[in-house]
């Protein structure tokens, strides 16, 4: 019985410290159990021009997603509108952007729009995306829609995740605007995930050891003066290390 005990310690200790020695990696597909959530706006004044309040119209299209038969499923993350707001809060504080420089993107990009029902349509901006800019005003008191330094971009979660994952467009096929994205977790780094303009790329992490704080870091177009290093982004999704 005391060696029995011996070697289920030994087995504990040796699993605690794997878990303690994991370290985050690159992946290429959300897991089962993911939650996915993607940005909307609503317009309010078309709303209630349509008989719908927010929270109603909200409501219409979370039914909407939830009767949607392919994958990922998504849930409604709302926004304000077409500018910097922080925090960006999905599902109650279950995912939320830190970074100040966060706001909506509503021009076309190359993620796949959710077809909303032609009733819903107008209620919302046409496009789901988020980009990844600060926007500065010049002394003519125009909006310059960002600049060439990139952005860190910090995501904080209410419960321990496993994996983190999102869609990206990098921007045009012949200038994308980044070229790689890596993750921060736990005090690591992982290796940069190149990206191709013209099309969404999944771009994810995992660690088994979990975490609640995961820091994005983009690269590419380091020698444009001019072009805002700018990255769209939509379905962010993440895996709780309970569930994984």
């Amino acid at each position: 019985m005391k060696n029995l005990k011996l070697i289920s310690l030994a087995i504990l200790c040796a699993g605690l410290s794997s878990q303690a020695q994991a370290a985050p990696k690159l992946i290429y597909a959300m897991g089962n159990a993911a939650t996915t959530y993607s940005m909307f706006v609503v317009d309010v004044a078309k709303a209630l021009k349509n008989g719908f309040t927010v929270a109603q119209a909200q409501i219409a299209l979370q039914t909407e997603l939830d009767l949607n038969t392919t994958a990922p499923k998504l849930t409604a993350c709302y926004v304000a509108g077409d500018l910097n707001i922080t925090p960006v809060n999905c599902g109650n504080g279950e995912m939320q952007f830190r970074n100040a420089d966060f706001y909506t993107y509503n021009i076309p990009s190359n993620i796949p729009i959710y077809p909303i029902s032609k009733t819903l349509n107008p209620l919302f901006l046409k496009t789901q995306g988020a980009n990844f800019l600060s926007s500065t005003t010049n002394a003519a008191g125009q909006i310059i829609p960002g600049d060439t330094a990139g952005r860190v971009v910090n995501v904080h979660f209410k419960q321990r995740v496993a994996q983190f994952g999102m869609l990206v467009d990098a921007g045009q096929a012949g200038a994308p605007s980044v070229s790689g994205i890596q993750f921060l977790v736990n005090r690591q780094t992982t290796s940069k995930q190149m990206l191709t303009g013209g099309i969404p790329n999944f771009v994810g992490v995992e660690d088994a050891a979990g975490f609640a704080d995961v820091t994005i870091i983009t690269s590419g177009e380091i020698g444009s003066t001019t072009e805002a290093r700018a990255w769209i982004a939509d379905h962010f999704s993440f895996v709780p290390l309970a569930a994984f």
